[in-house]
């Protein structure tokens, strides 16, 4: 019996890797909901969907019926960062909180919520 425990757990262990690898390679989508504006909680309950890929660095972001595919990107275990022309977000992966800037003429706004994963990108 120990050896068949044992034996199950080391081809276990043997695919993580092959899992992990998978998973990362595949572009992954959040769906957020900003619902605090400039610190007024529950002011807005405005829908986000993100979608990056930390193989190729890439992040893009659709709000409003815009889509924004973002540069300046770090992905890393701790976060998610990326700049447009006129927004920037920020996710903490351990939260899935996220931080929404939009720069105007005069005025920065901040909205912040919080972000789920979906199972595939669309």
């Amino acid at each position: 019996m120990r050896q068949v425990n044992a034996a199950m757990i080391v081809a276990a262990l043997a695919m993580v890797p092959l899992w992990t690898a998978a998973a990362s390679a595949m572009a992954q989508r959040l769906d957020c909901v900003l619902t605090d504006k400039e610190a007024s909680p529950a002011s807005e309950s405005r829908p986000i969907v993100v979608v990056f890929d930390e193989d190729a660095k890439t992040v893009t972001a659709e709000a409003g019926g815009q889509t924004y595919s973002l540069e300046k990107v770090s992905i890393s275990n701790i976060s998610i960062n990326g700049a447009a022309d006129s927004i920037s977000l920020g996710i903490d992966r351990s939260s899935f909180g996220i931080v929404w800037q939009q720069y105007g003429t005069d005025k920065v706004s901040t909205e912040y919520g919080q972000c789920h994963p979906t199972r595939s990108p669309q």
